[in-house]
C-alpha cells in the first residue's frame, strides 16, 4: 500500500497520458505534440494537445489543460481524490488512507457506483435462477457470453427482495434510495423495489462504471421499460448505451451508428458492428451529440422505420450538423429495426444498408417534397419553398449546391434552362440563409473580437513569458535565469508567481519536474500559465539567448517606469496629485530612481509648472 501523496507519482509513473486520452480523443502527430477535437466543447479543427514528454494536455479552444489527474477530473466530474481513486484502480496501486479507521469515508458518488455494483450481482444471481428470463433471452437470441458481457440480470417479481438483500450486505437505504433502486413507502415506512418481474440492463457511462439500470417488463406491465432515476451519477441527456463497448471501434473505424434502445445495441454490437450506440428511451440531445464528437465526427442514424423513429432521427441531425458531422440515416426497411433485422441474419444486409445511407441532408429534402402533390404547379411551388428552407439551415455550400441542382426540375424556370432555375434557386437560398444568420453573425464576430481583446499580453509579460518557456524546455539552467532576473521581480502575477514555484522546486529537487508542479499547482493562473508554456510553445520560439531576453526585460521595465513617470508628472503638474497623497509617494520614488541625484530638482520643476 502507498500514502496518498507516494501513490499520486506511483500513479504518474504507470500511467501514461497518451494512452489514456486517446480512448476518448482520435489523437493525430503534429510537430512535437499530438492533436484532436477537444473532448470538453465543441469545435471543428483541432486545438487539444497532448504533449508525450511532459505528460500534460492544453486545449487553445477553451483554454482546459493539465496532467493525468485533471483530465479525469475534468472528464467525469470528479474531486482530485477521487479522480486519483480512478486512476488507482486503472493502475493497480492501492492507496492507504490516514486518519480513523484507516480509512477515507467515500463521496456520494462512491457510494452510489458501489450500491449499483451490489445491485448488479444480485441481479445477475437472480438471473440465473429464473429459467423464464433466461428463456427470453435465448428466444431473442443472446448468447452466454454476450449475457455475462453486458452483465444482464433479472429483477424478482417481489416487493423487497433488493431491499433486504441490500441490507443484508451492509447497504445504508439512503444510498439505494438515490441510487433509485428501491421507492420509500408512503406513510407506512419501509421501502420496496424499483424493478420487479423485469430482465435488467445496467447501464455503463463511457468508463465502465454502472450508473443506472434499464429494467424491461416480462410480465403485464404496461410500462414496458423503465429506468432509473437521474442521480449524482446518471444523467441520461449525458449517458448512451453501449459507449464504452464500442468506444474503440467508433475511434478506430471513425463512425458511429446510434439505434434505439438496450436491445438493439447488443444484437448490433455482436453482430460485428462495435461501433453502435443507444438512446434510452429519450430523443438524442446536445450533449450526447458532443460527447459522440469527442470519438468521430460521422453518425449513422439507424432508427425504427416507423415515423416516431423517423421523427427522432431528424430531431436528432439538428444538433449533428450544427456540432458538424457528417450525418446519415439509414434507410430501414418498414417494419424493421437493427435488432429484428439481424436476428434474421441479414447481417451482410444491414452493412449494405449502412454504407448506402443517405446524408441527412437529403434525407431532409426528400420529405419536404413528399409533403406535397409534385403532379402539379402549385405542389410543385410549395415543395421547392419547402425545400429551400431546409437548404437555407445547412452550412456546406457544396451540400447546398449539389442539391439545388436536383431540385432545380422543380422550378417554373426549369423550361427555359437549367442554369436559370438553379440560379433562381440559389438566390432564394441566399435571401433565406442572411435571414437566417443575420443575427447570430453579429453575435459570433463580437463574441471573436472579445476573445482576441483577451488574449493580448503586453510585450513585458510576453518577454517573462520566454524565459520561463526556456526553464521548461531546459534550454537554459534555472540558477542562471534566478540570478539575473529573480523570481519575485516578475512583473504579472501569474509569471510572478510560476517563477517562485520553479525556483522552489529546484531549490528543492535540483531540477524541475513539470508533472508534480502541475498537480500541485492546479486551479490556480500560475498552473494554467505552466501548461500553456509546455504544450503551447514550439521549442523554435524559444531560440533566444538568456542574456538578451533579461536585457530587453529590463529595457522595457525601465521603459515602462519612465511612462508612468512621464504621467503621474502630467497630474502633479495639473493639480491632480499633490504631496502627499499615495500617488505622489510613487512619482517621488520613480524620480529619485530615475533621475538619483537630480530628483529634487526634477519635482521642484514639476511644482513651478503648476
Amino acid at each position: 500500500m502507498a500514502s496518498f501523496t507516494d501513490a499520486v507519482e506511483e500513479i504518474r509513473r504507470r500511467i501514461d497520458i497518451v494512452d489514456l486520452i486517446s480512448q476518448d480523443v482520435a489523437l493525430r502527430k503534429g510537430g512535437r505534440n499530438l492533436k484532436g477535437l477537444c473532448p470538453f466543447h465543441n469545435e471543428r479543427t483541432p486545438s487539444f494537445h497532448v504533449s508525450p514528454e511532459k505528460q500534460i494536455w492544453k486545449c487553445f479552444g477553451c483554454g482546459a489543460g493539465g496532467d493525468i489527474f485533471s483530465y479525469i477530473q475534468k472528464r467525469d466530474n470528479l474531486s482530485f481524490p477521487e479522480a486519483v481513486e480512478w486512476l488507482a484502480r486503472r493502475a493497480g496501486v492501492t492507496i492507504e488512507y490516514g486518519g480513523r479507521g484507516g480509512e477515507q469515508v467515500r463521496s456520494e458518488k462512491e457510494q452510489i457506483l458501489r450500491v449499483n455494483e451490489v445491485a448488479c450481482a444480485f441481479f445477475q444471481k437472480m438471473l440465473r435462477e429464473s429459467a423464464k428470463a433466461r428463456d427470453y433471452l435465448a428466444k431473442r437470441g443472446l448468447s452466454e457470453s454476450a449475457v455475462e458481457k453486458y452483465k444482464l440480470g433479472y429483477a424478482p417479481d417481489s416487493w423487497d427482495t433488493l431491499v433486504r438483500h441490500l441490507a443484508r450486505e451492509g447497504v445504508p437505504a439512503s444510498y439505494a434510495l438515490k441510487a433509485g433502486l428501491i421507492i420509500a413507502r408512503d406513510g407506512s415506512g419501509g421501502y420496496y423495489d424499483r424493478f420487479r418481474d423485469r430482465l435488467i440492463f445496467p447501464i455503463f457511462d463511457a468508463f465502465d462504471r454502472i450508473v443506472g439500470f434499464g429494467g424491461r417488463a416480462l410480465g403485464d406491465d404496461p410500462a414496458k421499460y423503465i429506468n432509473s432515476p437521474e442521480s449524482v451519477v446518471f444523467a441520461k441527456n449525458r449517458i448512451l448505451y453501449g459507449l464504452n463497448f464500442a468506444r474503440r471501434a467508433i475511434v478506430e473505424q471513425d463512425m458511429v451508428i446510434v439505434v434505439e434502445g438496450y436491445m438493439d445495441a447488443i444484437t448490433t454490437q455482436e453482430a460485428g458492428f462495435e461501433n453502435t450506440v443507444a438512446t434510452m428511451g429519450t430523443a438524442l440531445t446536445e450533449e450526447h451529440v458532443n460527447l459522440l464528437g469527442r470519438f468521430t465526427k460521422k453518425a449513422v442514424l439507424a432508427f425504427d422505420a416507423d415515423s416516431a423513429g423517423m421523427a427522432a432521427a431528424l430531431r436528432s441531425s439538428f444538433f449533428f450538423e450544427r456540432s458538424g458531422f457528417d450525418v446519415r440515416i439509414l434507410n430501414m426497411p418498414k417494419g424493421e429495426d437493427p435488432d429484428s433485422l439481424l436476428r434474421a441474419g441479414d447481417g451482410s444486409r444491414f452493412a449494405i444498408l449502412v454504407k448506402e445511407a443517405l446524408p441527412i441532408l437529403d434525407h431532409r429534402v426528400k420529405l419536404a417534397l413528399a409533403k406535397h402533390d409534385l403532379s402539379t404547379d402549385e405542389g410543385k411551388a410549395a415543395a421547392l419553398k419547402s425545400a429551400i428552407r431546409v437548404l437555407a439551415e445547412t452550412e456546406s455550400i457544396v451540400e447546398r449546391e449539389r442539391l439545388i441542382k436536383q431540385l432545380a426540375k422543380y422550378h417554373p424556370n426549369f423550361s427555359t434552362g437549367t442554369a436559370r432555375a438553379e440560379d433562381h434557386i440559389r438566390a432564394e437560398v441566399e435571401a433565406a440563409r442572411r435571414r437566417l444568420t443575420r443575427g447570430a453573425q453579429e453575435q459570433t464576430e463580437s463574441k471573436v473580437s472579445a476573445q482576441e481583446g483577451f488574449r493580448r499580453q503586453n510585450f513585458l509579460d510576453k518577454l517573462e513569458r520566454i524565459v520561463l518557456g526556456m526553464i521548461i524546455a531546459e534550454k537554459v539552467e534555472p540558477d542562471k535565469v534566478f540570478d539575473a532576473l529573480p523570481s519575485n521581480k516578475f512583473s504579472g502575477e501569474s509569471t510572478r508567481q510560476l517563477a517562485e514555484a520553479l525556483h522552489s522546486q529546484y531549490l528543492e529537487l535540483g531540477k524541475i519536474h513539470v508533472e508534480t508542479l502541475v498537480t500541485k499547482l492546479e486551479g490556480t493562473p500560475a498552473g494554467d500559465l505552466l501548461v500553456d508554456l509546455t504544450v503551447g510553445y514550439d521549442p523554435s520560439e524559444l531560440n533566444y539567448s538568456l542574456e538578451e531576453v533579461v536585457r530587453t526585460i529590463e529595457l522595457e521595465k525601465k521603459r515602462m517606469r519612465h511612462a508612468r513617470m512621464r504621467e503621474l508628472a502630467q497630474k502633479f503638474q495639473e493639480g491632480v496629485i499633490k504631496r502627499g497623497d499615495e500617488e505622489f509617494e510613487e512619482y517621488w520614488q520613480l524620480v529619485r530612481e530615475l533621475k538619483g541625484a537630480n530628483a529634487d530638482r526634477v519635482i521642484k520643476a514639476s511644482e513651478s509648472d503648476s
